[in-house]
């Protein structure tokens, strides 16, 4: 059954109507992040059970993330939301910058300095942190 899309300002709305239907008390709020290149589209859960979220390194909070992405239906991630829950990514998010900073200055001590396995996103993060230091290049390889 295909269903209807929902606009990318109607997705708190839904949200907390799905929070609802779990048995879940939390509200959805559009968060700036700060850096809505990186992070665009933050959509903060928040109340007594957004901790759940978090759980299990946030994977309930990924398997949310990529359920009403599916309802706004937008593939160019400038429009797509984003979820936070007790600003559990934002906090991610500023951790690597500093993460990629130190890197940096690592390889240019020692002309390579590699990271621990990372997500999709956070290899974004990273590399959007390094590209934007003066000198460097950012340059990946996955196992």
């Amino acid at each position: 059954m295909k269903r209807d899309r929902v606009s990318l300002e109607a997705a708190p709305a839904l949200l907390e109507s799905w929070m609802g239907h779990l048995g879940l008390t939390m509200t959805a709020l559009p968060s700036p992040s700060g850096d809505e290149a990186a992070f665009p589209n933050r959509i903060e859960l928040r109340g007594e059970d957004a901790a759940l979220l978090g759980a299990q390194k946030g994977q309930p909070l990924d398997a949310l993330q990529h359920l009403i992405q599916e309802r706004v239906g937008e593939h160019e991630e400038s429009k797509q939301p984003f979820l936070d829950a007790g600003s559990l990514r934002l906090a991610r998010m500023k951790e690597l910058k500093v993460m990629a900073r130190f890197g940096a200055e690592r390889a240019r001590e020692l002309g390579f300095y590699a990271f621990a396995p990372l997500s999709p996103r956070e290899r974004r993060w990273i590399h959007m942190e390094i590209s934007a230091l003066q000198g460097f290049e950012g340059h990946t390889e996955v196992a």
